[in-house]
């Protein structure tokens, strides 16, 4: 059967992958101190070696969004700390297995991060998440379907070490959401809600959001920060409501225990329950807990809102805050809304690398004159670009034929998480399903003097078909 296929780093031919452009994406090795050496220590940067980045679509039916599942897929890179990262097959023998595993070797040494999981995805790669060292981060999952996955970060200085281990989430995304130089983890608390008063988590369409952070080196809930996020999901669950199915449900017991009410009348009132308990999560998990008990106690029948308030406060006890060592009140942090610089320069490749490397990306292999005045172009361009972990995007339909053998050019802004934070079409002038799939797109961030920064890059997609 033809499948989508998506670029993830360094590909290996297959049988079900031999229609694929190769092309290598990797940090090259540069030789840093045996021990564990903070971001801020870090004052040199390797000579990024890239070509250009493909999508390459073979065919209309499956679609792989994560580096590996169930033993397709491979992604290989060494980080500028001589940490070699694989993420691929695990073998049985000479043989290939249906599981996945994640591999960090340096030197001569290496560390099974994951083992025989069926599903392995990269979140990030090189970015700090607050703990003062480079990370990358596993998200690991049993299989589609599965309503929760464990979130993995290891150091990326030598002799690499399991960090943190997060658990209850449906799926990670550590990404600068406001674009203020603060990386956060987001997840929903999956393990909070799933079996929450007689429903599952696939009951909710917008389960509770949960915003993690490392603060001071403590893994802390930083969802209070980010009430603007809360408010337009709270806003498109009221739009779901009307007064006629809120006064039915207040009305009910609360419970809605299967049976209790006829089977016509119970599906709806399910639903409302829902929707309510979602506003109710949104404003206590964003830390507004005042708003939430007036939404409960204007919504929820009255002779259930004291037993079903004492459950939703015992529901998230024991859901991803109980992994927590703080949870940070509503007071924004200093500096909330300084923008990071967006770089877009390239400093001069080393003597011997490619040049054709960076012009592929359209960028120029020499620094070009800065707009700040008050900048060199030197001080303004980045040691490393930004290298493409996993890209994918829909393949064409019938009526988009004619982007088949064309050659697509988007702009992207990449945060310091190498998260995709903005995407625009450079040609052809439109391109939705593009832009919206560029915007899960990860990366390695660019580097510079040690650091991960914002860069603005071109990337050119082929849809091949």
């Amino acid at each position: 059967m033809p499948a989508t296929w998506v670029y993830t780093g360094k590909v290996h031919s297959n049988s079900r992958s031999a229609g694929l452009r190769r092309s290598r994406h990797a940090i090259e090795s540069q030789r840093t101190a045996e021990i564990c050496c903070p971001i801020r220590l870090l004052n040199r940067a390797a000579a990024v070696a890239i070509l250009f980045c493909l999508i390459c679509i073979v065919g209309p039916t499956q679609a792989q969004k994560t580096v590996c599942d169930n033993g397709n897929g491979q992604f290989e890179a060494q980080f500028l700390t001589g940490v070699s990262i694989r993420v691929g097959a695990g073998h049985s023998g000479a043989f290939a297995t249906r599981m996945c595993n994640a591999i960090l070797s340096w030197n001569h040494d290496q560390l099974v991060a994951v083992a025989n999981a069926p599903q392995v995805d990269i979140d990030v790669l090189g970015a700090d998440l607050g703990l003062g060292v480079p990370v990358v981060a596993f998200q690991v999952r049993n299989a589609d379907h599965d309503w929760q996955s464990t979130y993995l970060i290891y150091s990326l200085c030598k002799k690499p070490r399991l960090l943190k281990t997060i658990t209850g989430g449906d799926a990670y995304r550590a990404v600068d959401a406001d674009f203020n130089k603060r990386v956060a983890i987001w997840t929903t608390d999956a393990a909070a809600v799933n079996g929450f008063d007689g429903l599952t988590y696939a009951d909710y369409d917008s389960p509770p959001t949960i915003v993690l952070s490392f603060e001071h080196g403590r893994l802390t809930d930083v969802s209070a920060h980010y009430q603007p996020q809360y408010d337009r999901q709270i806003a498109a669950l009221r739009a779901q409501l009307n007064a006629q199915e809120l006064n039915s449900f207040s009305k009910s017991d609360g419970r809605l225990a299967f049976g209790s009410v006829p089977a016509a009348e119970w599906s709806q009132l399910r639903k409302t329950k829902v929707k309510v308990l979602e506003i109710v999560w949104a404003y206590l998990y964003s830390g507004r807990p005042q708003q939430a008990w007036a939404e409960l106690d204007e919504a929820w029948p009255p002779a259930d809102a004291a037993r079903i308030k004492a459950e939703i406060l015992a529901a998230r006890a024991k859901g991803i805050d109980s992994q927590v060592a703080a949870v940070a009140s509503t007071k924004m942090p200093s500096h909330w809304h300084d923008t990071p610089a967006v770089y877009k320069l390239l400093k001069p490749q080393a003597p011997g690398s490619n040049p054709e490397s960076a012009l592929s990306y359209g960028i120029p292999p020499f620094a070009q004159a800065s707009d700040d005045p008050g900048s060199s172009a030197n001080e303004m361009a980045v040691d490393t670009a930004p290298v493409a972990i996993l890209l994918w995007r829909p393949p064409p339909s019938a009526s988009d034929q004619a982007l088949v053998q064309t050659q697509e050019i988007v702009q992207l802004v990449i945060d310091e998480a190498g998260k995709v934070r903005s995407a625009k079409m450079v040609s052809p002038s439109e391109d939705l399903e593009l832009l919206n799939s560029a915007k899960n797109w990860k990366f390695i961030p660019a580097f510079k003097d040690g650091r991960p920064v914002a860069y603005n890059l071109k990337v050119g997609v082929f849809p091949y078909q």
